[in-house]
């Protein structure tokens, strides 16, 4: 998949304002505004923000535990219609409210993201699990922004029907991120990411019974992520 030149800064920005630090819906446009989507992403955000979501841990198994609850409930929301509970999920796991990239000639633009008032996204997002590999940085924010890679690739690969687009696409931001500066580091570690999360949708769009934790428990060292292939 051959993006033009041309087109890259316009796209990217346009897929920046809708996705976060990744590429989390593809033909978001139309899909984002539909009814279900946003309330199932609004019932999520209060879940995860209520007594009945469980704190943050550092036990790992715990917090996959956490992510799995997630997405149950997000197919719960939304009556079992996958595509709109794996997109409004990437939408509730948003672990911010805005990006700062910075682009030539530009310099940094503050560029806000759909989400609820600051005071609930705080508290949603300090919920938010975030230590769910065993190399997940010991920090406050741990994981957690891998959350929208991990459920908008499986939402890409279940939408399109093919893990080769979303990978694609997923290649193609984190060369942007690097490009805007919008994070230079760790960025075969998202492209791993990505990949788990497009055969997580690829095994829903096949019918397959599985749920996140049978795919992020997976295995692997740091200086391995850039030859992994799905």
């Amino acid at each position: 998949m051959k993006f033009q030149h041309k087109l890259f800064l316009p796209v990217f920005i346009l897929t920046l304002l809708y996705a976060c630090d990744t590429y989390a819906q593809f033909n978001i446009t139309n899909k984002m505004f539909e009814p279900d989507v946003l309330r199932v992403t609004d019932e999520l955000r209060d879940y995860i923000r209520s007594n009945e979501f469980p704190e943050v841990s550092h036990d790992r198994n715990t917090e996959l535990k956490h992510v799995d609850m997630l997405f149950e409930k997000g197919v719960e929301f939304s009556h079992h219609d996958m595509r709109t509970a794996l997109l409004a999920i990437s939408f509730a796991v948003l672990n911010r409210t805005y990006i700062k990239p910075t682009f030539p000639l530009i310099g940094t633009v503050r560029l806000p993201l759909p989400s609820e008032d600051s005071v609930n996204a705080a508290v949603r997002i300090r919920k938010l699990p975030r230590y769910f590999f065993n190399d997940s940085p010991p920090d406050k924010w741990g994981d957690s922004a891998k959350l929208v890679h991990f459920f908008g690739s499986a939402y890409l690969t279940y939408e399109t029907g093919t893990r080769k687009i979303p990978d694609e696409i997923g290649i193609w931001v984190e060369e942007g991120e690097a490009a805007f500066k919008l994070d230079s580091l760790g960025q075969q570690r998202d492209v791993y990411i990505n990949r788990l999360g497009q055969r997580f949708g690829d095994a829903l769009s096949k019918g397959n019974k599985v749920v996140p934790l049978d795919f992020l428990k997976a295995e692997i060292l740091k200086n391995q992520y850039s030859k992994i292939h799905f």
